[in-house]
């Protein structure tokens, strides 16, 4: 179980917390789904909202207590009681003062909000710890932005295999379990995705969820990894799940031949910690896109485009961008092409009566070459992220012809309606997703 901070929101709460040299208190409201509790909402309790209150101890007002759980239970949302311990220089531990108080706590909930999980969250100096409400369960506390970070101590496995003994000396044994533990989805198997899978599996990733609709055809020759002649006809997925076990037969891999333009593949990318975007379409990006910022999980969005003119080429480019909370999204970046993306959501019948949309896209032209130097680039991008490689480029543009690779920053759009506290930001399915609508699948 996890209890998730989006960008550098535990940071900041954290250094307000223990700005005061009393104990302080602080309710915060979470989404919950799927083993994670994502925070998306905080009260400070202030000064007159404790009945008692020193260095080593507090007690909270009902009068504060009661409206904030009440806001909670209309939203269908789970309750962390947060509060200090300033004095505490190591790693906090719940005292039996805390044990008590949460029986109280967990009692008052129960009655209330019987029907979420429940957290406490204790923050000293030296560290922070959680467990469930009124329980010895330890939770994992991560925050989630431009790099990935486990605040408490994970029950992460030691890698004693010689075979990633060279990656190790870059980014330790704790960066190695990281990988060995994360569970990853690929959305999209074809030149790019089938490239990123291959790194993964290679550096040790083991979880692989592949998502893709498509079969291979005569076409995909030239730039699908691992595939041959023989595997024309086979799903685009079982061929790359092949190809992964053939790297590390110990890997496990869920294929699921659906189109994550439909709610239950969709859906699917919610149960990962990461997710690597290599589809070919606007309107699966943008369900990617929301359901990075959605669910706080962070993705990897691989672009690249050959453009040609009177059988000339005119234009080499490709992309690599992070899409997490505290970070600008497609939206933001204006990256998204929404008449694209609209055709990519209707159905036959819907996209014939659009008289805003003509015709169908057209295949692109694509090389191996482009697409293996921008998934490796993702991919790397991946590491920095989640095992702290040094290399902080988030957004990275690539321009073939000229022989360029150009590092951006992009910022969230205060008011966007993917990436902003106004918009779907850590709603989890308190928000809806723009998927197809069942008929049309």
């Amino acid at each position: 179980m996890q209890l998730v901070f989006g960008g550098n929101s535990f940071d900041a709460l954290r250094k307000l917390l223990l700005s005061f040299k009393n104990e302080t208190c602080a309710l915060l409201l979470a989404n919950w789904h799927d083993d994670r509790l994502v925070v998306v909402e905080r009260h400070i309790a202030p000064e007159d909202a404790y009945n008692e209150r020193d260095g080593l101890g507090a007690q909270l007002k009902p009068e504060f207590l009661v409206p904030i759980v009440k806001s909670a239970r209309d939203a269908g949302q789970s309750v962390v009681f947060c509060h200090t311990h300033p004095f505490d220089r190591k790693a906090p531990r719940f005292s039996a003062v805390d044990d008590e108080g949460e029986r109280h706590l967990a009692g008052f909930l129960s009655a209330r909000i019987p029907d979420k999980p429940h957290a406490a969250l204790v923050v000293s100096p030296g560290g922070v710890a959680a467990r469930v409400l009124g329980q010895a369960l330890p939770i994992e506390v991560r925050e989630v932005g431009s790099h990935v970070k486990s605040l408490t101590e994970p029950n992460l496995p030691s890698s004693g295999d010689d075979r990633f003994d060279r990656q190790v000396r870059v980014f330790g044994r704790a960066g190695q379990a990281v990988l060995q533990t994360t569970p990853v989805a690929i959305v999209g198997c074809g030149g790019t995705g089938s490239v990123v899978a291959q790194e993964l599996a290679y550096l040790g990733v083991s979880q692989f969820v592949l998502i893709d609709p498509d079969v291979v055809e005569l076409s995909n020759l030239n730039r699908i990894v691992g595939v041959s002649r023989s595997d024309i006809g086979r799903a685009k997925v079982a061929v790359t799940g092949d190809a992964l076990r053939s790297i590390n037969p110990e890997a496990r891999v869920q294929c699921l031949q659906a189109d994550i333009r439909d709610e239950p593949p969709a859906l699917a990318l919610t149960e990962v910690d990461a997710i690597f975007s290599c589809t070919d379409t606007h309107a699966s990006r943008a369900i990617i896109n929301q359901i990075a910022y959605q669910y706080v999980i962070p993705a990897f969005d691989v672009g690249v485009s050959i453009q040609t003119k009177d059988g000339r080429v005119t234009r080499v480019t490709g992309r690599a961008q992070m899409l997490a909370p505290g970070l600008g999204c497609l939206v933001c970046g204006d990256m998204l092409d929404w008449a694209d993306v609209r055709r990519g959501l209707q159905t036959d019948v819907e996209r014939a009566a659009d008289r805003y949309i003509v015709g169908h896209a057209e295949p692109q032209p694509a090389v191996v070459s482009l697409n293996s130097t921008m998934s490796s680039l993702a991919v790397t991008m991946f590491l920095a992220a989640f095992t702290g490689v040094p290399s902080e480029a988030r957004l990275l543009f690539y321009d073939a012809i000229e022989g360029r690779l150009r590092p951006a920053h992009l910022r969230p759009a205060p008011t966007c309606v993917v990436c902003s506290q106004s918009g779907a930001l850590a709603k989890g399915s308190n928000w809806p997703l723009p998927t197809r609508s069942p008929v049309s699948a």
